[in-house]
């Protein structure tokens, strides 16, 4: 059993709704909720089943959505099980959808995952879907130029928020900040808790937040 949780992506400035993202949520047959990690750990032993499943989120996430902007997870091992890119389902579901999707990549310490994600955030970018860098300064996370480049909009990791009193971790946040500025790119603080985190990340130059502060505007869509 799954459904389809909404994370709201609200500006940082003027406090509206700019976008959503898609999460997967998963229950027993009794109601009980089941933790993602848990089901995804159990998909990746069967890569057949890991790819119909993804498949069958996604067409959900995108069927049901809100009337804005959809952020969407994409496994690099789905995407390579799936096909090559001339031939590969999700690109067409993303590019024949009315929405505007964008597709986040976590980009992993393993070189065979980077790869993977390479390989994917170039056929997004062929068929002019967005691409979204999730989970930046995570503490497995790798930060690469060229993912960095690639990247339409830059999904800053929660754990960051904590350091934010530290000189040089903040100074560090900021220029990142800056550079989405400069090119064009959009930046997102994950996590966001409170008023007093919400009124940092404005202050720190984000264009958008994201977290448990703005709980009453997601949305679900059951299966």
């Amino acid at each position: 059993r799954f459904f389809t949780e909404y994370q709201a992506l609200v500006h940082a400035r003027t406090g509206r709704t700019a976008a959503f993202e898609a999460l997967a949520r998963f229950r027993r047959r009794d109601g009980r909720e089941i933790a993602p990690s848990r089901v995804f750990s159990v998909l990746h032993a069967d890569p057949a089943l890991l790819l119909r499943a993804e498949l069958t989120l996604k067409l959900h996430q995108v069927e049901h959505a809100p009337n804005a902007a959809l952020f969407v997870n994409l496994d690099p091992d789905s995407w390579s099980r799936a096909g090559d890119r001339h031939r590969n389902p999700f690109l067409a579901l993303f590019s024949s959808s009315s929405k505007k999707i964008v597709v986040e990549v976590t980009e992993a310490m393993a070189t065979a995952d980077a790869v993977r994600s390479q390989t994917m955030i170039s056929a997004l970018r062929g068929r002019q879907i967005a691409v979204a860098l999730d989970d930046v300064g995570a503490a497995n996370g790798l930060l690469s130029f060229d993912a960095i480049a690639d990247a339409e909009v830059l999904k800053f990791d929660r754990s960051l928020l904590p350091r934010m009193g530290h000189p040089r971790s903040r100074a560090l946040v900021q220029a990142l900040v800056r550079m989405c500025t400069e090119t064009g790119a959009r930046s997102v603080m994950e996590g966001v808790e409170t008023t007093a985190e919400f009124v940092l990340a404005r202050d720190l130059g984000f264009d958008f937040v994201q977290g448990f502060l703005f709980r009453d505007r997601a949305r679900v869509a059951l299966r």
